[in-house]
């Protein structure tokens, strides 16, 4: 049967040539993602070693275990480490924020961070090589790594402008250095000080980050751990250099981490489409080799042997698909980083990374898609009966009702439309696995039910057909019609791919609206100053002397700065906290405090949302535990509780109790409202003219407000889009192989219609329009299933600030339309197929 199976598969390749191409593309995405992310661990895990290579201790603060905050050390300590028995070098870092502007425009922080650091001249625990010029020796002067230089045409001699916490500032670039083997630090934009102007810069003084030590010869590391571990005070901490390189890769692993669930939750969308193409192309080659097989039978096949002569060739369609897609996987990583990269978010370079594991997943996944996907349509195979098959002409295939299906469809759907409901309505543990969940088995529901809408869909859709277009139409409804399960499987992987497109676009939409609504309603701030560079909170942004800058400027009256930060809650979960300036803060957003005061919080409280406070079952004058990175656990007094939440962390701390509790200065963003008797065009060029020296702000009225928020969406939004771009491919080719499959089906059909006077062009545009009709089949069915899935997770997500549900009608109808184009493209090829058929063979045809 193996024999007999391979020569099935030459014999059929063409059939199988669409078959395989879904499982290519499927395996690729799959592959590309593990050597994507392999990819920037490998690169990653490069460089952290050259960072701490000859770096035998570390000395820090004992890691909180939440957020980026890092706490200093006491700038004493260094002494203190220096005398221990075994120490052969001391290497005191300061580290910070940084950012280069050149000629007005901010360098870097788009992706990697903007990062400061002091020089150090003790070689052995360093990983910086200078490449030119000399290293920092004094006030006002700069060095930068080789990236940064080469990619901003900078040189030594050249003054560049830096912004840190205070003021902006000119150095003089004196060195650039390469970082280990690389030019940079996974692309990061370094900016490297002498000691003394990097504590000033960095609001360091009389403090470091951290101490490097080096052991002296004969010395084991973890003896010197151990030792300089017994000198240091509570609260800090001695690792040994391996250890520290283990933390940081598991942190960077688990930063990460987010990034391959997303892009193998893509792959897996492919994955589930191809394996519909897979399904609906070996069901329709069984049904047209019901003859062979039971010739097969008739000499003596069990159906056993039968069923495993299909899986057999499935299998072999799935080797050699599989291999094709871990080799096209290689051109998706670079696909994916450049797909990246034009959204903003750019990876840190490095070779190509493929692992063992990418290459068993990539066989795993295409061979058990493809084998499970196979198995159905050849447990059918084994079913036919040599005498009916073998019938002068063949017998017609037994019409199944559609009532068990009917059944099974509506259980199924419900179940996963309840684990849909269960994960976004019901406070469960781990949420996203029921969404998951109820996800994939919704999409079976409705694809095991479409074929019951197929054929009143299809009446529908082709209603106008015969009107406009006469007897072609007519024709192309009713091939559309009468087979509805062929129809149905066909369409469906086509409705997976619409209705992720259409969740992706309601979801992106409704959030735009939010936005745009919470914006003009709760913000009657004038203008903002935005930070334009990407950071996480503490890991960057807009220097507090701007807002003070800004106080000086007569044309505003009220300046209202905000800061971000984590802290760790009672019940050991992670919450954002933001500092406001009380005295100003409800000039520029309407908080809507329901009791307390503001003025209160100044002192010290904390402010809390409604839905925050009646979790917490505390009101104004109760306690909450509050631990943070830098002072540990606080009891904080609830002094004001307020309504809105347009700001998306319901703890506010007043700006000075969260610079207590906060090493980080930077404000996140300001809102300014213009003052009385100024007009708004005046007050934006006094702020534009103090901004302008900063280099990583923008200015901001309302209106350029909401457009930069729906930027953001929208760039995320072309993510999704350009991902999800791979299913509707797959769903296309699935399209085409069945339309293929079809003409080769009716050979005879097109045959008698050539006969009787049908002309070629007649015959492609019949082929063309039963297409189209599939095609918005499913994307009728997508862009219900989706604005089901869109309303859903709208509504679940209410209360986190997503109020407003909208329905891009503009967008879904634009989906339906790109459908039956898409419709159009896969039929071209079937449709020249059948209107080449010779006539005189075609009637001839078995």
């Amino acid at each position: 049967m193996i024999k007999a199976a391979l020569k099935s598969v030459v014999a059929h390749k063409l059939r199988l040539g669409l078959t395989a191409l879904a499982i290519v593309l499927g395996v690729a995405f799959v592959a590309g993602t593990y050597v994507f992310t392999d990819t920037i661990n490998s690169t990653f895990t490069t460089l952290i070693d050259d960072v701490y290579q000859g770096t035998d201790v570390v000395v820090r603060s004992e890691d909180p275990g939440f957020g980026v905050e890092q706490v200093g050390l006491p700038e004493s300590l260094v002494d203190e480490v220096r005398a221990v028995e075994g120490v052969g070098a001391v290497a005191p870092s300061v580290e910070g924020i940084a950012q280069i502007v050149k000629d007005g425009e901010a360098i870097g922080g788009q992706g990697p961070p903007t990062l400061g650091f002091s020089w150090t001249d003790e070689t052995e625990l360093t990983p910086l090589t200078l490449r030119d010029g000399r290293a920092p020796t004094g006030s006002g002067e700069l060095l930068i790594d080789a990236a940064t230089a080469d990619g901003n045409a900078i040189a030594t001699g050249d003054v560049v402008t830096i912004v840190a916490l205070g003021p902006p500032e000119e150095f003089e670039v004196v060195g650039i250095a390469s970082f280990g083997e690389s030019d940079s630090l996974a692309g990061a934009t370094l900016s490297i000080f002498d000691y003394e102007t990097a504590q000033r810069l960095f609001n360091s003084e009389g403090m470091v980050q951290t101490i490097s030590i080096a052991a002296a010869p004969g010395v084991s590391p973890d003896d010197l751990t151990e030792r300089v571990g017994g000198v240091l005070p509570q609260g800090v901490e001695a690792i040994s250099g391996a250890d520290q390189v283990d933390e940081t890769l598991a942190e960077v692993a688990e930063g990460l981490s987010f990034l391959n669930i997303a892009l193998l939750s893509f792959a897996a969308v492919a994955v589930f489409v191809g394996a519909f193409i897979i399904y609906n192309t070996f069901r329709i080659i069984v049904a047209q080799r019901s003859r062979e097989l039971a010739l097969l039978r008739a000499i003596g096949a069990t159906g056993g042997q039968v069923t495993w002569m299909v899986i057999v060739e499935a299998f072999f369609v799935a080797l050699v698909a599989s291999a094709v897609g871990i080799v096209l996987g290689i051109g998706v990583a670079a696909g994916i980083r450049g797909l990246m990269a034009a959204v903003g978010f750019t990876p840190p370079e490095g070779p190509l990374t493929i692992e063992p594991r990418t290459i068993v997943v990539g066989f795993a996944v295409g061979l058990i898609v493809t084998l499970v996907s196979a198995l159905l349509p050849a447990r059918r195979a084994s079913r036919v009966s040599p005498v009916e098959a073998m019938r002068e002409g063949g017998s017609p295939p037994r019409r199944r009702s559609l009532a068990t299906r009917a059944i099974t469809g509506t259980v199924v759907a419900v179940v996963g439309i309840g684990s849909l409901f269960v994960g976004l309505f019901v406070g469960v543990s781990n949420a996203i696995a029921y969404v998951g969940f109820g996800a994939l088995v919704t999409f079976l529901g409705v694809a095991i039910l479409s074929p019951l809408a197929a054929k009143p869909i299809a009446k529908f859709v082709g209603w106008p057909l015969p009107r406009t277009i006469g007897v072609t139409g007519k024709l192309a409804q009713e091939n559309a019609m009468r087979t509805p399960r062929r129809t149905a499987s066909t369409a469906s992987a086509l409705m997976i791919g619409v209705a992720l497109v259409a969740f992706v676009a309601i979801f992106a939409s409704s959030i735009s609206a939010s936005v745009r609504a919470s914006i003009f309603d709760n913000f009657p701030a004038d203008l903002s100053v935005q930070y334009t560079n990407f950071a996480e909170p503490g890991m960057g942004g807009i220097s507090p002397d701007l807002g003070r800058q800004l106080r000086e400027i007569d044309e505003l009256e009220s300046v209202s700065p905000i800061q971000f930060g984590q802290f760790r809650k009672s019940d050991g979960g992670i919450a954002f906290v933001t500092g406001v300036d009380t005295a100003t803060i409800a000039d520029v957003y309407a908080l809507g405090v329901q009791s307390g005061s503001l003025d209160a919080a100044a002192d010290g409280g904390v402010m809390l949302h409604v839905d925050t406070a009646d979790d917490l079952g505390v009101t104004v004058g109760d306690t909450i535990e509050m631990e943070f990175a830098l002072t540990g656990v606080q009891s904080v007094t609830v002094d004001a509780i307020f309504e809105r939440n347009d700001l998306n962390t319901p703890y506010m701390l007043a700006t000075p109790v969260f610079h207590q509790n906060f090493t980080s200065r930077f404000d996140q963003m300001i809102f300014a409202n213009v003052a009385a008797g100024s007009d708004l065009a005046t007050a934006r060029t006094a702020m534009e003219g103090v901004a302008a020296d900063f280099g990583n702000v923008e200015v901001q009225d309302k209106g350029e407000f909401v457009a930069q928020q729906e930027a953001q969406i929208n760039g995320i939004l072309a993510l999704f889009y350009g991902l999800l771009g791979l299913a509707i491919v797959i769903a296309v080719l699935g399209i085409t192989n069945t339309l293929a499959l079809s003409v080769f089906e009716r050979t005879r059909e097109i045959g008698l219609l050539r006969a009787v006077g049908m002309a070629r062009r007649q015959v492609r545009s019949m082929i063309h329009w039963e297409s189209v009709i599939i095609a918005l089949f499913g994307a009728i069915l997508g862009v219900a299933v989706g604005s089901l899935f869109g309303w859903s997770v709208v509504t679940a997500l209410a209360d986190e600030g997503i109020e407003v549900l909208a329905f891009p009608w503009v967008q879904l109808a634009i989906f339906i339309v790109a459908a039956g184009i898409a419709g159009v493209v896969a039929a071209a090829l079937p449709a020249l197929k059948a209107s080449r058929l010779n006539v005189l063979e075609a009637i001839a045809y078995e």
